[in-house]
């Protein structure tokens, strides 16, 4: 058996490890009205498709509404990407828990909009949680973000040295030069529902959009000096938060809900013109392959677009790419 990826010591025994933590995803990926774990039913937005995942708690008949028929390749083929095994040792596991739950009791402050607030009394907390999730995403490697190795590096060591006592030490190299920003829409309950998005273009500062709150980290001050970084409209807001280190109690800027919900459209919109872009290139790509030159017609190609918008397979089959493929050839023989 392998090492544990944060230890690098003991065997990675654990199985069932969160990446995010759950009671961050819960509202993400869970089945509507449940709180357990085992109630993932969730989507994994793709460029090209959508994926479907359901936790082992989901019932037969609440799955045939999503998929239609339920058959053994479904569940075979059954992924909840955050969720992974062999990653970290029992006690590793434990630690990453025991923070998470300190951080958990911050969830229940809230303050004014546009009010920055104080989260949590004790110094190191925050830090070493959101870092932890920044940790584990670049480890991961499959969520859009991935660290320098460099600082991918340090940040275990930092969750390495710190994680059982969380007595941060002031003269730690490894503690200097970098801190984080947090806005919060606290209890959002508009739709459309929140998302676990990570950019892959923000580095300076690192960008991502987990549940209700967003974060900008940075590995040097100077960043915060930078050219601003653009990630969905957020950055105005960011701008307004204040600046948290590892010798700092945590403050989070409280926004309305109404901003953040402006943000998750204009990731929703992005992301769809994302798909679109990738559609019109496959189908130029198809035309050619066919023989013909130049692209493919415009209407045909808006026909095809439309076919699969207004496609009534079951909304975990929609998108998928074989669903996909399908009205592709069947509308370009239609056409012929």
């Amino acid at each position: 058996m392998k090492k544990c990826l944060l230890c690098q010591d003991k065997e990675a025994d654990k199985t069932g490890s969160h990446i995010v933590p759950h009671f961050l995803m819960k509202r993400i990926d869970n089945q509507i009205g449940a709180k357990g774990r085992g109630k993932e039913l969730g989507f994994l937005i793709g460029k090209l498709e959508t994926k479907g995942y359901f936790g082992r708690n989901i019932l037969p008949e609440d799955l045939e509404k999503i998929y239609g028929e339920v058959d053994e390749q479904l569940i075979e083929n059954n992924d909840i990407s955050l969720v992974v095994d062999h990653f970290f040792c029992s006690e590793c596991e434990k630690n990453l828990g025991n923070l998470e739950s300190q951080y958990a009791v911050s969830l229940t402050k809230t303050a004014d909009h546009h009010t920055g607030y104080k989260s949590i009394e004790k110094e190191g907390i925050g830090f070493l949680f959101w870092i932890s999730i920044l940790w584990r995403l670049s480890i991961f490697g499959k969520c859009g973000i991935k660290l320098k190795e460099k600082e991918e590096r340090k940040l275990g060591r930092i969750l390495k040295k710190y994680l059982t006592d969380y007595k941060l030490v002031i003269s730690d190299e490894d503690l200097k030069d970098i801190g984080y920003k947090l806005v919060r829409a606290a209890n959002y309950k508009q739709v459309p529902h929140t998302y676990l998005h990570c950019s892959p273009f923000n580095i300076r500062p690192y960008s991502i959009m987990v549940d209700e709150f967003i974060l900008f980290f940075y590995f040097k001050t100077t960043y915060l000096k930078a050219m601003e970084c653009t990630f969905y409209g957020s950055e105005i807001l960011i701008k307004k938060a204040e600046y948290n280190t590892a010798f700092t109690p945590e403050r989070i800027l409280s926004i309305k809900e109404s901003e953040l919900h402006e943000i998750i459209q204009n990731f929703v919109n992005h992301a769809a013109a994302l798909r679109m872009n990738e559609y019109i290139e496959i189908l130029d790509e198809l035309h050619q392959k066919l023989g013909f030159s130049g692209k493919m017609d415009v209407r045909l190609k808006q026909k095809i677009l439309y076919n699969i918008a207004a496609s009534e397979e079951p909304i975990g089959k929609k998108y998928s790419f074989e669903n996909i493929r399908k009205i592709m050839a069947a509308t370009i023989m239609e056409g012929n």
